[in-house]
């Protein structure tokens, strides 16, 4: 007679597992969804915090950079004189992009349309064409920058609106996605929808969870009730 009961036993101990086993596979999916978006969007923030983009806006960089190219620069990269800067001019009120010529503590001049840091002539091999400006001496202080655009004669650069304090300068910049790896501005505002469509299916996601999850789990104890109350009658 204990028999039909150890067997009613086993079954119902059997469904509570099955149902257990769904439960923790449905809720770890979750969970590990949830994880990957989460991790995605910390690391999306660290690249831009640490890896600020730049769409290059006119022909003062021209032939290095084209109009619209897309660059990513380093925060913490040393400068050295040659380096393209990132940098935020509070004349121009806006950022703009500018090769590295003279470093803190260096004596810059131009003359007779030459350059010439510390005494020594710049071999300048990345400028578009020659150069037509006036004459000037300039000393650079300790936290000093000394730039300008390769295009020196549709630049305004260090020339023009002074030496640039070091902390405007934002970041040296690394790579030109749009030359190496055809990635444009179109792609990056592409990028910046589904990222945003993305968080959004995200939030409504995790609030209509919050709603419906505790309604399937009180509708998966209702059914584990019932297969509770029906198992011992089917195996009398």
């Amino acid at each position: 007679m204990n028999e039909p009961d150890n067997i009613s036993g086993e079954k119902l101990s059997s469904v509570e597992t099955d149902n257990k086993n769904k439960k923790e596979k449905r809720f770890s999916l979750a969970d590990t969804l949830q994880f990957i978006f989460l991790l995605a969007v910390i690391a999306l923030i660290i690249f831009i915090r640490q890896m600020p983009l730049f769409t290059v806006d006119g022909r003062s960089m021209d032939h290095t950079y084209a109009d619209g190219d897309l660059l990513v620069g380093d925060q913490k990269a040393d400068i050295k004189q040659g380096d393209i800067l990132i940098i935020y001019s509070d004349v121009l009120s806006e950022r703009i992009v500018k090769r590295c010529i003279g470093l803190p503590g260096d004596e810059i001049k131009i003359l007779d349309n030459q350059v010439y840091v510390n005494g020594k002539k710049l071999k300048e091999d990345y400028i578009a064409e020659p150069m037509n400006t006036e004459d000037m001496t300039i000393t650079l202080s300790d936290d000093e920058y000394f730039v300008m655009g390769d295009n020196r004669n549709h630049s305004t650069d260090s020339r023009d609106i002074g030496p640039i304090p070091k902390e405007k300068i934002q970041a040296k910049v690394m790579h030109n996605l749009t030359k190496e790896y055809h990635i444009t501005t179109v792609h990056l505002k592409w990028f910046k929808r589904i990222v945003i469509i993305a968080a959004a299916f995200y939030i409504i996601l995790t609030i209509l969870g919050s709603f419906l999850f505790p309604l399937f789990h009180r509708s998966e104890e209702g059914e584990e009730d019932t297969n509770q109350s029906e198992t011992p009658d089917q195996t009398k």
